[in-house]
């Protein structure tokens, strides 16, 4: 076995500072991070895990739910403040300071929709290892980053106890 890839600790972060090398041996598991300041270097000696998982994380995955309801709340900050200012005062409008701060949330809310609906989805693999000392350490990456896929496939052939608790990451690995 052996690995080197880029990988979150603890938890997936969009654009986030906790990424470092995910990197293993045959005799060792580290994680060395980018920034010192958000973690610390980890190294596992191989004959202390006691056991790895892989599972899938999907919350950030398709957020279409989150896409309408700021879709709704747009809509209706559009009609609240066009009955406000504009409703029959098309010549001569009421813009006073509400007025200007509620046409940047509305702007602010068409850019979150649009986000939710056209923005990227983040499918994330999450790897728990386990050691003797009861320790668990979680490394996260996409499943979009190849390197990442290809170094959980790694993991999964090597002698240590693995557990794939997620179909659609069995087939992914397989590849």
């Amino acid at each position: 076995m052996y690995f080197e890839t880029e990988a979150f600790i603890d938890e997936y972060v969009i654009d986030g500072e906790n990424i470092g090398i995910f990197a293993g041996d045959d005799s060792h598991i580290t994680y060395t991070p980018k920034n010192t300041d958000t973690s610390s270097a980890v190294s596992l000696p191989t004959d202390d895990i006691t056991s790895v998982t892989f599972t899938r994380d999907t919350s950030l995955y398709r957020n279409n739910l989150l896409g309408w309801f700021f879709a709704i709340i747009t809509v209706g900050l559009i009609f609240g403040i066009y009955m406000l200012s504009f409703a029959g005062r098309l010549t001569d409008p009421d813009v006073d300071l509400f007025t200007v701060f509620v046409s940047l949330l509305i702007i602010g809310g068409i850019s979150t929709t649009y986000d939710y609906f056209n923005g990227e989805d983040y499918d994330i693999v999450v790897i728990t290892i386990r050691t003797t000392e009861d320790e668990s350490h979680v490394f996260t990456g996409r499943i979009k980053h190849t390197e990442f896929v290809e170094a959980c496939g790694e993991l999964i052939e090597s002698d240590l106890e693995t557990r794939n608790q997620n179909k659609k990451l069995k087939a992914k690995f397989r590849n």
